[in-house]
């Protein structure tokens, strides 16, 4: 029986125990293999919403709960295979987490207790049926290249030296989105990982330590989300630390590694399109203010050099351009409705200096500030 089989019969079995529907999906090709659940509420049939839930299960240690537009919830689980083997998501629901039923009768509600029961159950009968299939390392033949390796550093006492070029350009491959080249440097780092570390566990655990920090940084470099990076990475050591042999840690390392790069690369255009509105939503709430750059991007979570990147692509200027544009267009209004002097309109819309106002000003409308009034109230 495959690993779809498996995991087809694993859903029934859920489904027979739980009373809850469970379907199955195939997150790579974005499809069902299993009918989905159908009701009234058309919101619940969205295979768009479905497939972000199983997604968001890889990048939240397994598990995920999220509720569709009808109120209705729902608890996906990632059934993620060693790396570069399909992926698919196990979905149960819909039910509701409180007495309000919003008009769907039939639609089981759970207690906070019974959606914790459940959620434990699922994830324990999915990482069960993950480890009766995963390959340690990554493939058949990095895991071949490191264990020849491992043999002739230890049978002939040969040293190995581990891969430091390889982290760095990982680094630099994630940060320019290179996914694919990404991808190919990580197996080769877990190669020199391995046949580095030999048998000393303790050794082994220190690089990883290493390697997760080194991941977290490009990944927040690369737009992805701080706190799932955080909460992968917390997730990540402390899973570590239970790992007491080479085989434990063998199983997890690879697709525990493999979860930080897919959460670098997310193809999310709306994530980038909801971090647009909260940049220039932050930055027109404290446009009065002093502003700086290092201020917005930890207020919206994101690394410096990630913010400038998205206002350079989708908007097509720096922060302080940015910035200055949008305080000179509030002076314009200043000037042509009020009667306030120069120096308080460039501290009311957050220039501290009243001559490098007027040089922006002049800079971007073509004129002073006293002409551009002049010429407005004349008509």
């Amino acid at each position: 029986m495959d690993f779809q089989d498996q995991a087809l019969e694993l859903c029934q079995s859920i489904q027979t125990l739980s009373g809850l529907h469970c379907t199955l999906l195939d997150v790579d090709e974005k499809r069902f293999c299993s009918p989905p659940f159908r009701h009234s509420c058309t919101g619940c049939q969205a295979l768009n919403m479905h497939h972000t839930g199983c997604r968001e299960a890889v990048r939240w240690n397994g598990l995920y709960q999220y509720d569709c537009r009808e109120q209705l919830t729902f608890v996906a689980a990632s059934l993620r295979q060693a790396y570069g083997q399909k992926e698919y998501g196990l979905i149960v629901g819909p039910f509701h987490t409180d007495a309000q039923s919003c008009g769907c009768s039939d639609i089981p509600v759970l207690t906070a207790e019974r959606i914790k029961a459940l959620k434990q159950v699922v994830q324990a009968v999915c990482g069960h049926l993950l480890n009766s299939f995963r390959m340690s390392v990554t493939d058949a033949t990095i895991q071949e290249e490191a264990l020849q390796t491992m043999y002739h550093t230890v049978q002939g006492g040969k040293s190995y030296s581990y891969p430091m070029d390889e982290e760095r350009r990982l680094q630099h491959m994630i940060r320019v989105g290179s996914q694919q080249e990404a991808k190919r440097l990580l197996n080769r780092i877990l190669l020199g990982l391995y046949s580095s570390a030999g048998t000393d566990l303790f050794a082994m655990k220190a690089r990883v330590r290493e390697i997760i920090t080194l991941m977290s940084r490009a990944a927040a470099d690369s737009g992805a989300d701080v706190h799932k990076i955080l909460h992968l990475c917390d997730c990540s050591i402390m899973e570590m630390e239970t790992k007491n042999s080479f085989d434990e840690l063998n199983l997890w390392l690879a697709d525990m590694l493999h979860r930080f790069v897919d959460l670098a690369f997310v193809p999310d255009d709306a994530k980038h399109q909801v971090l647009i509105c909260e940049i220039t939503s932050y930055i027109q709430e404290h446009l009065t203010e002093r502003l700086t750059l290092e201020q917005t991007a930890n207020a919206i979570h994101i690394s410096k050099s990630y913010l400038c990147r998205i206002l350079k692509e989708d908007i097509g200027c720096t922060f302080t351009e940015y910035v200055n544009g949008l305080r000179i267009e509030l002076g314009k209004a200043y000037l042509r409705t009020t009667s306030l002097s120069l120096a308080d309109i460039s501290g009311s819309v957050g220039f501290d200096d009243q001559s490098y106002f007027t040089r922006v000003f002049k800079r971007l409308v073509g004129m002073t500030p006293g002409k551009y009034r002049r010429s407005n109230q004349n008509g």
